[in-house]
């Protein structure tokens, strides 16, 4: 699967097909992503066609939708990064910045399964969506740094033209009021800048947001970030800089029981849980929604479960 919007496509199909003869691989089949299927039709028609191994062939979009193709199938993903953050390709360490290598990968690596979450959320004007994810997906400040990320400089400069979007959303951003509740614990009602849901955490430019985020442990890490005012954004930042998360992982897997009172939560700036499952609720207006660094609109409500190794993905030795 490739995105044909994406330069040095013609170069990509050369290569793939060298390199499958190279490794023993018959010879490629390509599809086309479109904009009104960006690569989940065209991964399950590959599957209904035999095939022992589909390449996903440019950004984060274009994986997130293969790897949604591939759900219920054996058949394993190679990725070959061709977008912005390459999200996916750097928490498996998959080459992003050689063609070959990624290639090389795909063919020649092992198989590893993964994890992935599946997300259903209504949006801003009362729509429902049901959709994959496999890094991480938020509501509040990061989705309004990804919508305000201006296209035509990402081109140019890559994760870096992010800089900017966050600097600005940093001044400008509200808190969203929200509740939350993990598998069968209490209610959490909050306001926080951003509430994110993470299968794994690394992000752009080799940041290590969640830590304790593994992406085959059949957990979701969900951080809510409420700093406000200096003092607690100092703090945030020494809690995500010194990965402080681990020592407190132990104690925050304890489990409430149904019907338990909402806990309210008002003084620490960053709050982290795990668990299976995930619900949500935006409880003033809409608030911006991404899914794996992708601008989705807004969201309302939205839920999220961890399917344990649902997908398979090709990765170095």
């Amino acid at each position: 699967m490739f995105n044909p919007t994406k330069v040095g496509i013609d170069d990509i199909r050369r290569r793939t097909a060298d390199r499958a003869s190279r490794h023993g691989w018959t010879d490629p089949l390509f599809y086309e992503t479109t904009e009104a299927d960006p690569g989940t039709g065209q991964a399950a028609e590959a599957v209904a066609e035999g095939v022992g191994l589909v390449l996903a062939c440019g950004g984060d979009g274009t994986v997130r939708s293969v790897a949604r193709g591939l759900l219920g199938s054996s058949v394993p993903m190679g990725v070959v990064p061709l977008g912005t953050g390459n999200l996916l390709a750097r928490n498996l360490d998959i080459p992003r910045d050689d063609i070959d290598r990624a290639l090389h990968v795909a063919m020649s690596g092992r198989s590893r399964s993964i994890d992935l979450g599946e997300v259903s959320y209504t949006d801003g004007d009362g729509r429902e969506h049901d959709d994959v994810f496999l890094v991480m997906l938020g509501a509040g400040m990061d989705a309004d740094m990804i919508a305000g990320t201006d296209a035509g400089l990402k081109a140019r400069v890559g994760w870096l033209a992010y800089v900017g979007a966050f600097a600005t959303t940093l001044i400008s951003g509200h808190r969203i009021k929200v509740e939350y509740a993990l598998d069968d614990g209490p209610v959490v009602q909050t306001k926080a800048r951003t509430l994110l849901v993470a299968n794994c955490g690394m992000l752009q430019g080799g940041m290590v947001l969640l830590p304790a985020a593994v992406i085959d442990d059949g957990q979701l890490d969900v951080m809510a970030l409420r700093a406000k005012g200096v003092l607690e954004w100092a703090q945030a930042g020494a809690v995500l800089a010194g990965h402080t998360v681990r020592h407190r992982v132990s104690s925050l897997r304890r489990r409430g029981s149904p019907g338990e009172l909402k806990e309210v939560h008002r003084t620490r700036p960053v709050d982290f849980r795990q668990g299976v499952r995930v619900h949500t609720r935006v409880l003033e207006k809409p608030a911006a929604f991404q899914i794996d660094g992708e601008d989705c609109g807004t969201v309302t409500e939205f839920s999220a479960r961890i399917k344990r190794r649902g997908l398979t993905v090709r990765v170095a030795h």
